[in-house]
Parts: C-alpha cells; structure tokens; sequence
C-alpha cells in the first residue's frame, strides 16, 4: 500500500493500520478452526430439517466461490447453488459455474435484474462521478442472496467472502454496499426516472427483516479453513477442469473494466495494492513479488474489446465516455446515507433490554 490511500498511517514501528487491521482481525476472529464450523454445520442442519435445503451458496465462478463450493462438499450439506447474472458475465465465468454444480450434481438457481433498470442504475454512477461503480452490482448481489433465501426458506447463506484475500481495502476506496439511501439519492439525481422494479434494494427495513424476523445468517465459509488462493485455483482446474480468471473479480467483464481502467486512470487507484497487500499478510504472496508484479500492465486482457462491449451495452459514444472520465470527482458522502441512523440504531441496541437480540448484521 502506499499513499494512493490518502488515510494511511503508520505507527512507529512503521506498519501501516491495515497491517495491523489485518493482525486484529486476525485474533478477534473465528479463523482456522474447523470444529468451530462444524458446530455451525450442525445448526445449519438443524435448522434446515424438513426443507428442500439446508443452505445457499453464492457462486461466481471465481476462485474464492468456487472453492468454497468444493469444499462444502465434505460436510453433506444439502446445497442451493445461487448465481447472479449481472448481464457481464465472462465465459470463464459461466464455464466455470456450469462445471462445478454439474459435477457436484448440484441444483442452481441463476438470478438476474431487468437488464434497463441495471443500466440506467450502472450509467448513474457513472455520471455522479463517484469512486465506488460497482455497488449496483454488489447491492443486487446481495439483494438477491437474501431474496433466494427467503423464496426458499433458507436460514443460511454462504460465501467466498474472505479474511486471506479480502480484508485489505482502503474505506476511501470503496463505499457501504448496502446503502439504500446513498444508491437511491445517486439515482435521484443522476439516474433515468426508470422505476426499478426488479432491483432487489436493501432499504433499513428489509434488512431488518430478513436478519431480526427471518434470522437469515450470512457465513463467510473460507474463514474456517486455511486457505490458499493459489494452491485452490490449483485443486479446482484438476478435480474440475475450472479455468482461471486473470484478475480479482474477472469473472465480470464490466468490473474487470472498471477495476482495471476506470479506477487508475480516472481516480489514481491500482486495487492490486490492496489485493496483493492481502495475500501478503495472510503469507500467500512475498513483497518482491507483489513489487514485481505491479510493474506488469494492469489490464491482463483485451482492453479494446472490453471497452467497445462497456460502450455497446450502455448505448454511449467513446466522446461520451470520456466527459465522464473527465468531469468532477463527488464523494459518496456528498449524497444521503444511512450512516446516522445505523450509528444511532447500534447505540441504542446496546443500552436496551434487547442487547445481543436485534442485530444490524449477521454476517460470520
């Protein structure tokens, strides 16, 4: 990391706080301890007899989905495989999908919004200027993860979602995912007025319910398990002839445009200092290497082609295109939030009688 994070700090020893975010994490977390899942794996059971299953699972077709796919295999979990189709799948990504639940014998259920109300959300973005254009997609994941589990009366939904590779992500770098009001007041101002009618929006009171009525949980599986992202990708192309994706979040061609071109060239950042910093710290990948490897392009792939499907799919022109690469940066903060409400929400959780019974989240 270095200070394309304009937050970072250092103490005197000279580690910089996600560093030591990462060590803290590290020691107040469940990690590495298999019993401890298996107890999870029991209640997952429980709870799930007399249904249909006794789980969801979020798959991408990435490495850390899949994997975590792989591995539930031992634990004779009846499993629904979920999949969101955000419209920019890569075929690696559907290769990959369609290979591990055949294999495994898995049923999947694929779900996706209405492809204009996507669009008009994903230009909005776009046109407000702010860092973080992937949370339309982020949003409808999870949106969907919860509505799967409802439809289905799951308890639980599982994902790749880690520690080893994702814990390292500088706050002004990314925004709340889950931030209805922010999602919703970005698109107020600069969206369509198409309703959005198949977008699955996580306001406050549907979060509400489906973690305090319908106590759906939501489990971070490779947490429990010591994972190596690499010796993964390994086991995955053997057992299953799983191809993969050049970078982190590939399996989506629009974030692999957004990540790989938007992010340096309009707002200075190389999210591979926070990915390859991650592996780093969980003993995966050495400095040098992480060094080396950002000297290296930081699109692995057909710029071009990507660029020309990005501008195809949301109808603009390249000189279209590039008023929005070049026009004020806003901050999300600049919109509404339920930031406020959530702070005040938690305190009053703590000095009530229902303490440790209402939850903001349920993610483990």
């Amino acid at each position: 990391m270095d200070t394309t994070d304009p937050d970072i700090q250092f103490d005197s020893a000279g580690n910089c706080n996600h560093c030591n975010q990462y060590e803290k994490l590290k020691k107040d977390r469940t990690i590495n301890k298999v019993s401890d899942f298996d107890q999870l794996v029991e209640k997952i059971k429980r709870r799930g007899k007399g249904k249909k299953y006794d789980c969801i699972a979020g798959i991408s077709g990435g490495t850390d989905s899949s994997y975590m796919l792989h591995q539930l295999k031992s634990y004779g979990l009846r499993v629904l495989a979920v999949h969101y189709d955000s419209g920019w799948n890569t075929e690696e990504a559907v290769h990959n999908i369609r290979a591990l639940t055949e294999k495994m014998k898995l049923d999947l259920y694929t779900f996706s919004v209405d492809w204009e109300e996507f669009r008009a959300l994903q230009m909005a973005y776009l046109k407000a200027g702010v860092i973080d254009l992937d949370v339309p997609t982020d949003h409808a994941l999870a949106g969907g993860l919860y509505k799967a589990a409802a439809d289905n009366n799951v308890s639980f939904i599982l994902t790749g979602h880690n520690m080893a590779t994702e814990s390292v992500m500088p706050e002004s770098w990314v925004t709340d995912k889950l931030d209805s009001s922010n999602l919703l007041d970005i698109y107020r101002q600069y969206g369509s007025g198409l309703k959005l009618k198949t977008f699955p929006l996580q306001t406050l009171r549907t979060k509400f319910h489906n973690y305090n009525i319908l106590k759906i949980e939501m489990i971070f599986v490779l947490n429990y398990i010591q994972y190596n992202k690499q010796k993964a990708a390994e086991e995955l192309q053997k057992i299953y002839g799983w191809e993969p994706v050049r970078v982190k979040h590939g399996e989506s061609v629009w974030t692999r445009f957004f990540q790989c071109h938007i992010l340096p060239h309009r707002y200075g950042v190389d999210k591979r200092r926070a990915h390859f910093s991650n592996l780093i710290v969980s003993g995966v990948m050495s400095r040098k290497e992480a060094l080396t490897e950002l000297t290296t392009p930081v699109y692995k792939d057909n710029l071009a082609d990507d660029k020309k499907m990005v501008l195809e799919r949301f109808r603009i022109s390249e000189p279209e295109f590039d008023k929005y690469m070049n026009q004020p940066i806003r901050k999300h903060s600049e919109f509404r939030s339920e930031s406020s409400i959530k702070k005040l929400y938690a305190k009053i959780r703590e000095i009530t009688p229902l303490k440790g019974l209402l939850n903001i989240s349920t993610r483990h």
